[in-house]
């Protein structure tokens, strides 16, 4: 079986990727013809609509102790709602990401954000902790999928050379909201209760919905091809095409690709992938010990360090700072990388012939910027949890968590890259999967978390984590030798 996915690959990577198409700028645009600033204004719409998924997650933290006293419920009982959303955020976009991959990135877009808007409402209108759990899984089910359709999305307009920088930019807005989450929720919840932090992000994501209805638009390329194809039906249109008018062709689908049956089983055979696998499970392990950071951060400083609920939020600067930093270096680095690869590969095989050819390895491409990340974020992990339990200065504290941080950014942007590289085809899809590994290893860590702090300390808690870490990426090197 994993020899059929392998062939998969490299059949997806024959008819859809076109690496001759990638060497300059004149065949890069006949890969998409929108200019660099028109992608780049597309992607920030994508990070804009992706940011609320991580922001309800983090912007929740800050509140979590008003919440058990209005709902009567001890901080065990309150975390269930912070895992039943990380449960539904990482399952519902492996069924969804195949409908985006069939009829469309922009449906997919504007159903989940109108979806998201009116579950935001209901929240801000709970009476009972039953309601407040059913009603996050809701939230959760129609904004996560957003996350990897914008990678898809990406992926329809970006070559190889490029991708790096614009998946990097996606993640970078995506997972600011996990890190400034935090700050935004304290301001809210100290100046509006709770409630509050659900109007917002319902007026919030309604605004993005605007955006997206007039200016995003359909760049499935099995439905448009390189954009120049005016789509047929009328929820793939937008307003925007208005502005692309003089590139658009008349519609005869000479860009445009086969569109495969819809299959929900797309991601679960990506899974079959031993190698994309075990990677998916280092790049959840890592985003599992981030996560329990965040909520460590919201509950340890309040009890320990007695830290009002401004001066909690504060302190989310230093992740939020950290998503900042790694969205920018990594999607550099990793184009950087590509590019100075890729011309070494080109000049070992320039007197070879096509069957000479040594398979060029997009793997280890890929993943050699996450070595050093991978790293520093076992050590601060270790750091983060030794200082907090023993109550030091707050300094290293939010270094730590800064440099965890960071670390978890860019090795996300690495594998989102890869899988968008593997399966440019079916790239929503691809990226669900990693979508499912980082929440669902998410939400079992922020589950065990209260648990495990008693029994082992937070100490004992984030240095476990570090070695779980340490032996994936471990296993992952091994395998990629």
């Amino acid at each position: 079986m994993d020899k059929d996915v392998e062939k998969d690959v490299e059949k997806q990577n024959s008819s859809n990727e076109h690496d001759d198409a990638e060497k300059t700028a004149e065949q890069d645009t006949e890969y998409c013809i929108l200019t660099s600033l028109e992608k780049t204004g597309i992607v920030i719409i994508l990070g804009l609509t992706a940011l609320w998924s991580t922001l309800s997650s983090s912007i929740y933290f800050p509140a979590l102790p008003s919440l058990s006293k209005d709902f009567d419920a001890d901080p065990g009982l309150m975390n269930v709602s912070v895992v039943v959303y990380l449960i539904c955020q990482g399952m519902v976009p492996t069924f969804f990401g195949p409908v985006a991959d069939s009829f469309g990135r922009r449906p997919s877009i504007l159903f989940c954000l109108s979806g998201y808007v009116a579950i935001c409402a209901g929240l801000s209108k709970c009476k009972y902790f039953w309601q407040l759990v059913v009603l996050r899984c809701f939230q959760a089910a129609f904004i996560a999928p957003t996350v990897s359709i914008g990678f898809g999305v990406v992926g329809d307009m970006c070559t190889r050379q490029t991708r790096g920088s614009y998946v990097g930019y996606v993640s970078g807005i995506t997972i600011s909201g996990q890190g400034f989450g935090g700050l935004i929720g304290a301001g809210l919840a100290n100046r509006f209760s709770w409630r509050g932090i659900f109007v917002f992000t319902s007026i919030g994501s309604g605004c993005v919905l605007v955006l997206n209805f007039f200016f995003l638009p359909e760049t499935n390329r099995k439905l448009v091809g390189n954009l120049s194809v005016i789509p047929k039906r009328v929820w793939n249109k937008s307003p925007a095409l208005l502005l692309l008018r003089d590139r658009l062709t008349k519609g005869n689908g000479q860009y445009t690709q086969s569109i495969s049956r819809l299959s929900f089983f797309t991601p679960f055979k990506i899974l079959l992938n031993f190698k994309v696998f075990l990677i998916l499970v280092a790049c959840g392990l890592q985003f599992a010990t981030f996560t329990m950071m965040l909520t460590s951060l919201s509950t340890t400083l309040q009890s320990k360090y007695n830290y009002t609920i401004i001066d909690v939020g504060l302190c989310y600067l230093a992740p939020g700072m950290g998503t900042v930093c790694g969205s920018v270096s990594s999607g550099k680095i990793l184009d950087w990388l590509f590019k100075r690869r890729k011309a070494a590969y080109d000049q070992l095989c320039m007197n070879l012939e096509e069957h000479e050819k040594p398979k060029f390895d997009i793997y280890k491409v890929r993943l050699e910027a996450s070595y050093i990340p991978s790293i520093l974020g076992i050590c601060a992990s270790v750091v983060f949890g030794w200082c907090i339990q023993n109550r030091v200065n707050v300094a290293p504290v939010l270094i730590a968590a800064f440099i965890l941080t960071f670390c978890t950014i860019c090795i996300m942007s690495c594998l989102t890259t890869l899988l968008v590289d593997l399966y440019p085809g079916d790239s929503s899809s691809s990226t669900s999967c990693m979508n499912l590994s980082r929440c669902l290893l998410g939400a079992a860590g922020v589950g065990a978390l209260n648990r495990l702090v008693q029994v082992m300390g937070e100490g004992g808690c984030y240095t476990m984590m570090a070695g779980f870490c340490f032996v994936s990426n471990v296993f992952v090197y091994l395998l990629l030798r």
